[in-house]
C-alpha cells in the first residue's frame, strides 16, 4: 500500500517558523500518521482476531459442555453398571454356595449309600452260606415230615390195637 505524505509547499507567514523547519515536522507528522495508520490496522486485525478467539472458545465451551454432558452419562452408566455386576456376582456367589452346600451334602449322602452297599454286598456274600443252611434244613424238615407220617402211621396202628384189646378186655 502506497502512503502519501502530505508536504506543505510554502511557509505559513502566521507561523513565523522557516520552510525547512516545517518541512521536518510535517514529515515526521506523515510518518507518525503513517506509524498511527499502522497500529490502527494492527489494533483492527487483532481486535479480528480477538473476535475469532471468543467465537472459537464459546465453540469449544460448547464442546466442552457437550463432552462433559457426555462423560457424566457415560460414568452413570457406567455406576450402574458396576452395580449390577456386583449384585450379579453377589447372586452368582451365594448361588456357589448353596451348589457346594448341595455337593457336600451329597457327597456325604453317597458315602453314607456306599457304606450301606457295603454292608448289603457282606450280607450277600454271607447269602451262600445261609442259603445252604437253609436247604439243609430244609431237607432235616423234609426228613423229620417223613419220620413224623411213619410215626403217625405206627401211632395210628397203636391206638387201633389199643382199641381193640379195650374192645377184647371187656367182658
Amino acid at each position: 500500500m502506497d502512503k502519501t505524505v502530505k508536504i506543505r509547499a510554502y511557509t505559513d507567514p502566521a507561523s513565523g517558523q522557516p520552510a525547512s523547519r516545517q518541512k521536518e515536522q510535517d514529515i515526521e507528522l506523515a510518518a507518525r500518521e503513517a506509524q498511527l495508520d499502522d497500529e490502527r490496522k494492527k489494533s483492527l486485525e487483532q481486535l479480528k482476531t480477538i473476535v475469532q478467539l471468543r467465537e472459537a472458545l464459546k465453540l469449544e465451551q460448547a464442546k466442552t459442555a457437550e463432552v462433559n454432558k457426555r462423560v457424566n452419562e457415560l460414568e452413570s452408566g457406567l455406576q450402574q453398571i458396576s452395580a449390577s455386576s456386583a449384585n450379579e456376582l453377589a447372586r452368582k456367589d451365594a448361588q456357589l454356595e448353596a451348589e457346594m452346600k448341595k455337593a457336600v451334602e451329597a457327597e456325604s449322602k453317597c458315602k453314607e449309600l456306599q457304606a450301606q452297599l457295603k454292608q448289603e454286598q457282606a450280607k450277600l456274600a454271607n447269602m451262600p452260606d445261609q442259603s445252604r443252611m437253609l436247604e439243609a434244613k430244609d431237607k432235616e424238615l423234609a426228613d423229620l415230615k417223613t419220620r413224623m407220617q411213619d410215626l403217625s402211621g405206627v401211632l395210628s396202628k397203636i391206638i387201633s390195637i389199643a382199641e381193640a384189646a379195650k374192645l377184647v378186655g371187656k367182658p
